[in-house]
């Protein structure tokens, strides 16, 4: 398990107890900075005030159980419209939306899709490609993320 996703286990029931989703946790160093982000979500869209709510949650949390050993810096976001779906309850609410895929191996001479996610399962995820259904394997998947569509 990395440490983002042992970092994740530790913060969502936090993020939980105050009222969002916990969609996602990062733990990455900028330049000599490490950052840990929080990623929430809820019904609506997301403001600073929501931000700063959840990191005065955290904030005290971290101090108490200090599961990180350098200096870091706590951020809390929203997930961006953009981000990428992770979960299997990121990609249900994702059903039917347009999302763009990018595969680590080529699946007919392509390493990226864009269209329709129709359906998944713990092995494959579909979607649909100009009136057709395409199934790719989710370990050759390295990215899936709803499309940014102008």
């Amino acid at each position: 398990m990395s440490k983002a996703d042992e970092l994740y286990e530790l913060l969502e029931p936090v993020v939980t107890r105050e009222g969002y989703k916990c969609k996602d946790v990062t733990f990455e160093k900028h330049g000599k900075t490490w950052i840990l982000t929080v990623y929430i979500d809820k019904d609506g869209e997301i403001s600073l005030e929501d931000c700063e709510q959840v990191s005065r949650a955290l904030s005290p949390f971290l101090d108490e159980v200090d599961p990180i050993e350098p200096s870091y810096l706590l951020e809390v976001s929203s997930p961006g419209i953009d981000r990428p779906l992770k979960t299997d309850e990121d990609l249900k609410e994702n059903l039917e939306e347009v999302v763009d895929i990018k595969l680590f191996r080529k699946v007919d001479g392509k390493k990226t899709y864009q269209g329709k996610l129709k359906d998944f399962n713990d092995n494959t995820i579909s979607i649909e490609l100009d009136k057709k259904v395409l199934e790719l394997n989710r370990k050759d998947i390295s990215k899936i993320a709803p499309a940014v569509l102008f």
